[in-house]
């Protein structure tokens, strides 16, 4: 692994353990976000509440996360990593411990609010560990390989909150999570922040100058806007997978799920085939060609909304279009913090909480335009895709003379 020679690494961690520990800690998200997808109801009953109302918990989650990340980069940049991601990890588990002893509306909102921040500040140091030991292709393959145990959380997190609703209350769930949450702190202190070297604090920076100087750099906001697409497509199909499968095509829920795990096997697929492009191409060569499928596959969706009508057809492209995501999503963050080695958990916020939200608001465009037919979901698919198509297009060339730049101001 060739290592930033200006950051002291740890020699006693490896790649291997780095890797674990660092998925573990990612997949706290999608385990708070679908573990308890199967007890809406339970939880509707046992507070009195409509179900409509308890998925304001996953809004709820997903926005104030966001914030949790703007807040939670520059001080991880200046506290250090470790006081970032415990802090954050004692915030999520104090929550989880409080939603299970939510009584009402009000309290599960409030609680899932702390949670949603303590879990960005957890997240948000990620990329910038690996950006501290790492970079380019070699950043990338780890970005790659978090990513690829990543996507196992959100296929198996259903099922674990099933199953511990066959012997508990929906409360379980939450304390699950605050033990799960207890376990990744454990792992993390003891087989990563005890061997790192200790973090020397940095001056204080003003915030909106951190984040200023991420702005001042052209790629660093193409790549944010890629990715904001690219999650776009995944979100649109989230918000209306139901619709899609089950009234549209009028699938049995067995079916729908077997094409739903679909789109996570074809993910997995397009992770590894990204990760093995590396020994050809830049990351960024493998982001444009990612985006370049994700296209061929939403044209693929509206030939088979606009004339062919066919479900043999559609599943397959719809796949594409959002397992495609595998392949971009890790060569983004590696290209992205390529340029970021001072204020990379500044950065890493930035990368976080824009495309998060931006994608956010795109899906809730795509419940209000939609009617009765797949055409406008379809339709803002290829909006989305377009836009990060045009902006990945030249993104290599530009890349590499934003690299020529830098290389040539250091020099001087």
């Amino acid at each position: 692994m060739s290592v930033n020679p200006q950051v002291p690494e740890d020699k006693t961690v490896s790649s291997t353990r780095l890797t674990l520990l660092l998925a573990s800690a990612v997949a706290l998200g999608p385990f708070t976000i679908d573990t308890y997808l199967p007890a809406f109801p339970s939880i509707a009953q046992s507070l009195g509440i409509e179900l409509h109302d308890v998925s304001l918990t996953i809004s709820i989650y997903i926005f104030v996360m966001a914030f949790g990340q703007l807040v939670g980069g520059p001080v991880s940049d200046r506290y250090g990593r470790k006081l970032a991601m415990m802090s954050g990890l004692a915030v999520f588990m104090l929550a989880s411990l409080m939603l299970a002893m939510s009584d009402s509306l009000e309290s599960l909102l409030f609680w899932r609010a702390i949670q949603a921040f303590g879990g960005g500040w957890t997240s948000v140091s990620i990329p910038a560990i690996v950006r501290d030991r790492c970079k380019g292709k070699e950043a990338a393959k780890l970005f790659s390989m978090i990513g690829l145990i990543m996507i196992i959380a959100p296929a198996i997190a259903p099922t674990v909150g099933s199953t511990i609703l066959t012997v508990t209350s929906w409360r379980g769930i939450f304390i699950f999570l605050a033990i799960y949450g207890g376990i990744v702190a454990i792992c993390l202190w003891t087989g990563l922040f005890s061997r790192m070297p200790p973090h020397v604090p940095k001056p204080p920076q003003k915030l909106l100058s951190s984040y200023w100087s991420v702005f001042t750099r052209p790629m660093a906001i193409r790549f944010i806007v890629i990715q904001a697409m690219v999650i776009s497509v995944m979100m649109i199909f989230l918000t209306h997978a139901s619709f899609i499968y089950q009234e549209w095509f009028g699938l049995t829920a067995y079916t729908f799920s077997i094409l739903f795990a679909g789109n996570i096997a074809v993910m997995a697929c397009m992770n590894i085939l990204g990760r093995r492009m590396l020994k050809f191409y830049e990351p960024v060569q493998v982001v444009k060609l990612g985006v370049s499928i994700q296209i061929m596959a939403v044209i693929l969706l509206l030939v088979s909304v606009t004339w062919m009508q066919s479900l043999y057809l559609f599943a397959p492209a719809l796949m594409l279009a959002v397992g495609s995501l595998g392949a971009v999503a890790p060569n983004i963050q590696a290209s992205y913090m390529h340029f970021f080695e001072r204020n990379s958990g500044t950065a890493s916020a930035l990368l976080g909480a824009i495309p998060m939200t931006l994608s956010g608001l795109v899906s809730g465009l795509a419940t209000l335009l939609s009617d009765s037919t797949l055409n406008p979901i379809v339709l803002l698919m290829l909006v989305c895709v377009v836009v990060g198509l045009i902006l990945v297009w030249r993104a290599p060339q530009l890349y590499r003379q934003e690299l020529a730049e830098e290389t040539d101001n250091a020099s001087h």
